[in-house]
């Protein structure tokens, strides 16, 4: 109302409609200001929900007409209504909790792919032949063929038959030591695993040894081999003749035990070794004094010859090479051309009488490859195929003379395979080990080959770990012995039974201990574990301890063991990690099945593409694979966890789930084991991608399931989770702490002779220990060593 009392009153019309105002959009993109036109337009005119929905409006929606379920799913209740907002932060932070305290639920049975081939069911007649299989690598028998009628004297054949337990020669034996004593052409000796390869070129070497000095034997009633005054005229001033060259230490070591055993008949002659990780100082007083044989690897041996003047290679007029593919595949083939280019040039005419004039070269392997011809080629000149008679191995083999027979198996070997889903690998061998070692003597030793050192190092510490009710035990016996007095705990010594004074021994390198993951009240078995990373006499010693233990036993090892080496009643070899080629898979199950003895090897194959490896594992058999068996995944964890297959019931599953879960919580309560987990998992890794090129279809890295594999080693995390920083440890710095061990526990550093007070400035000390690393480093500089790792 305003002062002069007028009132204004306006009414509008129904009719009349007041014009929107629009704001205009500016700026971006003409898509970007059509959407923000549209969302400006439907936020003005809200629609009737009473309306009816037009018929095209889904198609609108949905222009590609997609099958959409209409319903959503319904929302988890709520069960915290009562909560008030002031709590919601409390309640949040109580559900994380919660949700972090949430026990892990093991998925091992879910999600496992199963594998693309059908199980075949084994025939009765196969099983019959697999019983009857007759042994083609075991000693004849039929006495004819002894070591007299080959050619050796009677005094080597006499301390064969009364001091090394041998009375007859293999069917390659015979072949070879024939042909090797009566020609000096250079030789190609190639046998299947365990057929005695190393004595049918020893044996030959030994007896032209034996025999050099007889065109100088007097026959006035001397002895072959001596003068006139008594004395061999062959001794170890007299030069060295023969070098044996082998691919690892083990084997060298092997080779060097054997060779000690046959010259105990003629003590004139001396053998020797000459290997990396051995001290260099030692090594050439050795070659100083003379040698007459001598075993080596190459990387050591094309050192001395670069850097020791004692080492006189003049007289050599035998050359071995054990082993030729294997050490072709490890790099050594520039250090064989330097080695056979040196032997050439500084040769020299013999001034003992029946020495030959020129040098045989003898190469030695079970399979044949083409890096083996290309060896030849440097090293063998118009070379015979020494071959065992297939007669005198299985006198049904005529008939297939004329096959391929450069990867065999020997017959007696009962070999199988299973295929292991990836999450179910870890589980089933404990199982496999449960099961082989369930009662004592079935069982003496077995053999498993993983394929990197980390993976090694993990099984060893997983195996043999303490269970709780040992650690609460243990824990008891400490505080025991702590209460106790001084002379209960010294006849407490004094009692001590032997076996766990050797025990005590064996552990102190830590690479023997007792595996309580398959080990029993009845039976114990003692776990082993060897790989290329060790240091060389850690590597000797648990080698050693696994040939002479008499009772059970597993040597977890890489393919550090698996050429050449005989150890003693191995009765199982399995292959945890598939080989990196066909011809390493004949090598590593050449372990068991050895001089005619049966044995068994077991393989790990996981579904998809790894099935295809069945079809190169037949082609190693002459009846083409008909004895090759295939095992059942579950009744390998039936029987190792539920005891019975016919059983209905899911207890052995229970069982199997319990353990693997006890097995990731001690991972993941213990980071020292969790970050070994961690190492061994991408290591194993890289070292499938290694496979050869022939074969790299079969084990294609693409195709492999990582989340599942992780569980294999007891990881939870997510593969993209999973990183270790650094690299692993080095064979020289684990040597290291080998020695700085070893030093604390003997109280310390060793004082001279002259030294009143043992202790040395930390200065000298330190420039003391830097000197002899530069100096190492030096020596190493030009050995290129293998180390498998």
């Amino acid at each position: 109302m305003a002062d002069d009392g007028l009132l204004l009153n306006f009414s509008l019309g129904g009719d009349t409609v007041l014009k929107p105002t629009t704001t205009k959009v500016k700026g971006g993109t003409w898509r970007d200001r059509l959407s923000a036109r549209k969302i400006a337009a439907s936020r003005k005119t809200p629609r009737d929900p009473n309306a009816p929905r037009e018929e095209n409006e889904n198609a609108t929606r949905n222009p590609n007409r997609i099958a959409v379920s209409s319903s959503r799913p319904v929302k988890r209740q709520r069960t915290d209504d009562h909560s008030t907002p002031s709590s919601s932060s409390h309640n949040h932070s109580q559900n994380q909790q919660n949700q972090s305290a949430r026990p892990f639920v093991s998925s091992l049975f879910s999600k496992n792919p199963l594998p693309q081939t059908a199980e075949e069911p084994a025939t009765k007649d196969g099983e019959g032949e697999d019983v009857d299989a007759k042994p083609t690598n075991a000693p004849l028998i039929d006495g004819l063929d002894t070591f007299t009628n080959l050619g050796l004297s009677e005094s080597l054949a006499a301390h064969l038959l009364t001091k090394l337990g041998v009375k007859a020669p293999t069917a390659i034996q015979k072949a070879s030591i024939s042909q090797l004593l009566k020609e000096e052409s250079d030789a190609f000796i190639q046998a299947e695993t365990g057929s005695g390869k190393t004595m049918a070129y020893l044996l030959p070497l030994v007896q032209r040894l034996m025999t050099l000095s007889r065109a100088s034997a007097q026959q006035d009633g001397t002895v072959v081999g001596k003068s006139a005054s008594g004395e061999p005229i062959v001794h170890r001033d007299s030069g060295l003749f023969a070098i044996v060259l082998a691919p690892t230490r083990e084997l060298c070591k092997q080779i060097a035990v054997v060779l000690e055993g046959l010259l105990r008949c003629a003590h004139w002659i001396v053998a020797g070794t000459v290997i990396g990780g051995e001290k260099k100082k030692s090594e050439k007083a050795r070659l100083r004094k003379g040698l007459n044989i001598l075993v080596a690897t190459p990387g050591r041996l094309a050192d001395h010859l670069e850097n020791t003047q004692a080492l006189d290679v003049s007289n050599v007029r035998w050359l071995v090479l054990d082993e030729g593919d294997r050490l072709m595949e490890l790099g050594f083939e520039k250090e064989l051309q330097g080695i056979i280019q040196k032997l050439d040039a500084r040769q020299r005419p013999s001034r003992i009488p029946g020495v030959p004039a020129k040098r045989t070269t003898i190469l030695c392997s079970a399979t044949l490859k083409m890096n083996v011809q290309k060896l030849g080629e440097i090293s063998l000149k118009d070379a015979i195929h020494v071959q065992a008679d297939p007669a005198d191995e299985d006198p049904e083999a005529k008939k297939n003379k004329d096959e391929d027979d450069a990867f065999r198996v020997p017959a007696q070997l009962k070999q199988s395979y299973a295929i292991v889903a990836a999450k179910l690998r870890l589980v089933s061998l404990t199982a496999l080990m449960r099961r082989t070692f369930m009662r004592k003597g079935s069982v003496m030793k077995a053999i498993v080959f993983v394929s990197c050192a980390d993976s090694v190092d993990f099984h060893f510490e997983l195996f043999t770990r303490k269970l709780k009710a040992e650690e609460e035990a243990d824990k008891k016996k400490e505080t025991d012995s702590d209460d106790s007095g001084s002379d209960s705990s010294d006849e407490d010594g004094e009692d001590e039974p032997k076996e766990k004074k050797n025990s005590k021994a064996a552990n102190e390198h830590g690479t023997v201990a007792l595996a309580t993951a398959f080990s029993n009240p009845t039976n114990p078995v003692m776990l082993h574990r060897l790989h290329g990373s060790l240091p060389q006499h850690v590597r000797t010693a648990t080698l050693g301890a696994f040939a002479r233990n008499r009772e059970a036993s597993v040597l977890i090892c890489t393919d550090v063991a698996s050429r050449g080496l005989d150890l003693p009643n191995v009765d199982l070899v399995v292959e945890y990690d598939p080989a990196f080629s066909a011809e390493d898979h004949l090598h590593r199950i050449g372990r068991t099945a050895r001089l005619g003895r049966d044995g068994r090897a077991l393989l790990f194959l996981m579904p998809g593409c790894e099935e295809q490896y069945v079809d190169i594992l037949k082609r190693g058999y002459r009846d083409g694979g008909k004895a090759l068996t295939r095992l059942n995944a579950d009744d390998i964890l039936k029987r190792g966890f539920g005891g019975n297959v016919q059983s209905q019931s899911k207890d052995w599953e229970v069982k199997t789930t319990d353990w693997q879960m006890d097995v990731e919580r001690w991972a993941v309560d213990n980071p020292q084991y969790l970050e070994m987990a961690r190492r061994a998992y991408q290591s194993h890794i890289r070292a499938y991608a290694t496979h050869i090129a022939s074969e790299r279809h079969m084990f294609n890295i693409k195709e492999l399931h990582l989340g599942h594999l992780a569980k294999s080693f007891a990881l939870r995390d997510r593969p993209s989770k999973i990183n270790v920083p650094g690299l692993r440890q080095s064979s020289s710095d684990a040597k290291k702490d080998f020695k700085a061990a070893r030093t604390n526990a003997a109280g310390g550093q060793k004082r001279k002779a002259g030294d009143d007070d043992g202790d040395r400035p930390a200065t000298a000390v330190s420039l003391a220990a830097q000197k002899m690393r530069a100096k190492m480093k030096e020596h190493m500089a030009g050995a290129n060593e293998f180390n498998i790792a």
